[in-house]
């Protein structure tokens, strides 16, 4: 499933940086419909591949292990006081 996620951000990625390049390039050539075109291109794969990837972070966060925590943390983690204040003399 790591894969996947990997592969969906990549698309995602990849999706977006065309539709800038490409939006940028119609606009550069002052050429309207190629803005439009590229848009509707290459827009709705890349906002695909950005909900699979969305989804599956989600779904791979509940997979992964928690983290080991020492002697320490634990027990401050425990504590819900605070220190107390030093007093002036």
């Amino acid at each position: 499933m790591q894969q996947l996620f990997r592969l969906s951000v990549i698309v995602f990625l990849a999706g977006g940086v065309a539709v800038v390049v490409g939006q940028a390039l119609g606009i550069v050539l002052g050429d309207a419909q190629w803005v439009a075109d590229v848009e509707a291109g290459a827009g709705p794969p890349a906002c695909i591949a950005a909900s699979i990837s969305g989804i599956l972070s989600f779904v791979l966060s509940y997979g992964r292990p928690k983290p080991a925590q020492d002697e320490n943390t634990r027990d401050q983690s425990r504590s819900c006081t605070a220190a107390p204040a030093p007093r002036g003399h």
